[in-house]
């Protein structure tokens, strides 16, 4: 591994040290698959192996690598396949996911919902793409929250967070889409959760997640959108 970082002096080294990898890597020092050594990166931050493994750790939790007991650390990367493979778990998973919270958020739930979807348009509109994916992901995770279902939830984060860390790092080096035609598409299946109507809800959401797909095929990889069909078809 290439020496990238320096001597740290601050405190709460574990967050520094965080902090500094997730950077490299949203910059593009530190690219996409590639191994961290941590032995390595403790001499460059002149800092313990159980900081930059704490580190480490915490950067798995927000998806940007990936880190398997006994195993090699790298960067997160996603292949085409894998990320078929995600939307067609998303399909499912975050679709029945959607129906659930219809049917059991209380109303301090759906007052989150509608807190955490302005500011997904707030964020929109200052045409930060990164600060725009953040709020995306947390508005996601609401309305996972509201579903009280737990199991969906810790599925759909071990899922669902690396690829938004994966399309944050790939969306922060270029021009963005239109963040609020996408914002418009997300409010289309957060009315029908605030109104409690499961079926429009799941619809909404997988006409949604067929305009995501479409962006993802289009923007990250490059592929028109006229090839980015529905893996399972809805009606």
């Amino acid at each position: 591994m290439r020496a990238v970082f320096g001597k740290l002096t601050y405190t709460s080294l574990r967050g520094r040290i965080a902090d500094e990898i997730q950077d490299a890597i949203l910059n593009g020092t530190l690219r996409e698959g590639e191994r961290i050594v941590e032995r390595k990166l403790a001499d460059q931050f002149s800092a313990s192996l159980t900081a930059v493994r704490e580190a480490l750790i915490e950067l798995a939790a927000k998806g940007f690598v990936t880190k398997r007991p006994n195993c090699a650390t790298h960067v997160i990367k996603f292949s085409h396949a894998d990320v078929d493979k995600i939307f067609a778990f998303r399909r499912i998973v975050e679709a029945h996911t959607v129906e659930e919270a219809c049917r059991a958020a209380s109303q301090e739930g759906l007052e989150r919902l509608t807190h955490s979807y302005k500011e997904l348009l707030e964020a929109a509109h200052s045409k930060n793409a990164q600060l725009y994916l953040q709020r995306d992901l947390a508005l996601h995770e609401v309305v996972w929250q509201i579903s009280k279902n737990e199991y969906f939830e810790i599925a759909l984060r071990r899922v669902v967070r690396p690829f938004f860390a994966f399309t944050f790092i790939r969306y922060g080096r270029g021009d963005s889409f239109d963040l609020v035609q996408d914002a418009y598409n997300h409010l289309a299946f957060v009315n029908p959760i605030r109104s409690r109507d499961a079926e429009a809800a799941r619809q909404a959401y997988l006409s949604a997640l067929d305009e995501w797909y479409a962006q993802t095929r289009s923007y990250i990889y490059g592929q028109g959108r006229e090839s980015a069909t529905p893996l399972i078809q809805h009606g």
